[in-house]
């Protein structure tokens, strides 16, 4: 009974954060891509603390965050964070350093031509502090350029402020532009803001526009005809103010984009994208009359070797667990055992995940008697779902902050499922639900509580555990 009202409770969430996200709802409000970047942050310096007070203090602050995410408030997201960070840091910031963290500095175009001189950007206010009679004295935006020996040094001024970085110096490639706030000597905050710098950006695009076109009419669809189309997206996204959710590696993608539209104009001998070309993807799968949007990870192997299928939470993406969850350590973890890595978008419908498996092994040298999966908040329900659906099709299951329906099978008893949850998750009661579910149904189940834990941190926690727990039942 509690899992079914975690899941009616889930679904209504899913539906009105999907509806906030995709068609931009709410004013005034923080974007993702800013949001990303601080929890990605976050996730960096929490696995350098070790000191568990701060922990579980950075804890209750996320959980904040979580309970502001899904009020679709992300301004009080962005603050929730940053308390966070507060207490991993053990605490007691000053006025001017809350009022650093509340700032951003969102660019105009974060993939640039060698040619321009200069990149403009704005640094505005992304969320009131307390004390909103604050006012900043004697502050400047320091922005450290790859390739410029002088740091730029900007007074600040009356917020919003539009602000030029000269680019004179800058080598093409993909950068992680390096920018403080300080006061005199001290230094309030320290961030990166991503830049990709190209030659010919105008002209190289106007060749992959055409062969983009040209990918679109192909019948039947292939991976690379769908992905061509989305990597120029990328590419045009890219060019505006408006972020993508995630860093983009612009130079990289244009370079892949090229590639692809080489191979598209060409004899077309063998198939672009398989077993031979290794590394991580963005790929556009047709399945069937569906096309799922995907993150891929490809291990350099040359026999077939298992899949861990990953599936996102409520308002995320497949960027989540390559960016996210602990900046992306299910690819890292994944990457140590040369298995491949495959993370789909998820949407408010039900995911065929046998259908998408059986799609990559057509491509890579993909096990499909090894496939394992996990599964966080809405990705978890998703997960036992597929599981219970065709429980053959698995060799183990992993189940993060959240619940899901059992359904008694023969083929369940023969899967083995890891469920784990902290004590400070809302989402508590339907995993415990889920466990005893699968208990009951004669499946066996590994049940852990983290304590102290809320819902977003216990993937990055867990997916140490999470994969032990694969390595011993591919042992068996």
């Amino acid at each position: 009974m509690m899992v079914m009202r975690f899941a009616a409770v889930f679904k209504v969430w899913v539906f009105l954060v999907a509806a906030c996200l995709v068609t931009g709802g709410l004013a005034a409000q923080v974007d993702r891509y800013e949001l990303g970047l601080r929890l990605r942050s976050f996730e960096r310096r929490l696995d350098a603390v070790t000191d568990e007070a701060r922990r579980v203090a950075a804890f209750a602050a996320l959980d904040r965050a979580v309970q502001a995410f899904f009020r679709l408030d992300t301004m009080a997201v962005a603050k929730a964070i940053d308390a966070a960070d507060c207490a991993l840091a053990g605490g007691g910031w000053s006025v001017a350093k809350q009022y650093a963290h509340s700032l951003q500095w969102q660019l105009d175009a974060r993939l640039i031509s060698v040619g321009d001189t200069a990149v403009t950007g704005r640094l505005s206010i992304a969320y009131r502090i307390d004390e909103e009679d604050f006012e900043p004295a004697g502050w400047s935006l320091v922005v450290r350029a790859p390739g410029v020996a002088q740091p730029q040094v900007i007074p600040l001024d009356e917020l919003p402020q539009t602000i030029s970085i000269p680019l004179a110096g800058v080598p093409v490639g993909d950068h992680m532009l390096k920018w403080s706030l300080v006061q005199g000597e001290q230094v309030l905050l320290e961030r990166e803001q991503a830049l990709s710098v190209v030659a010919d950006l105008a002209s190289r695009m106007a060749g992959l526009v055409k062969a983009r076109d040209l990918a679109k009419a192909q019948k039947p669809a292939t991976i690379e005809s769908k992905t061509l189309p989305s990597l120029v997206r990328m590419l045009e996204g890219m060019q505006r103010r408006r972020a993508a959710e995630t860093i983009l590696l612009g130079a990289e993608i244009l370079a892949e984009a090229e590639a692809l539209s080489a191979w598209i104009l060409g004899p077309q001998a063998s198939t672009f994208y398989g077993g031979h070309r290794p590394g991580s993807f963005r790929l556009r799968i047709p399945v069937g009359k569906r096309t799922f949007s995907v993150r891929l990870f490809v291990p350099k192997v040359v026999e077939k070797v298992p899949l861990v299928l990953a599936l996102h939470g409520a308002g995320g993406s497949e960027n989540l667990f390559f960016d996210g969850y602990g900046d992306g350590r299910v690819v890292a973890l994944g990457a140590e055992r040369t298995w491949f890595v495959v993370a789909p978008r998820l949407t408010l419908g039900s995911l065929d995940c046998p259908a998408l498996v059986d799609a990559l092994a057509r491509r890579f040298p993909v096990d499909t008697k090894r496939v394992l999966m996990v599964g966080h908040s809405m990705g978890a329900m998703q997960a036992i779902a597929n599981a219970v659906r065709a429980p053959e099709r698995y060799q183990a299951v992993a189940a993060l902050g959240g619940g899901g329906r059992v359904r008694r099978s023969e083929g369940l008893k023969k899967l083995r499922f890891f469920v784990g949850v902290g004590t400070k998750d809302f989402a508590l009661a339907g995993a415990n639900g889920l466990h005893r579910a699968l208990q009951a149904a004669g499946a066996s189940s590994d049940f852990r509580e983290y304590s102290g834990v809320e819902h977003l941190a216990i993937v990055q926690l867990a997916l140490a555990d999470v994969f032990r727990f694969f390595d011993q039942v591919l042992a068996r």
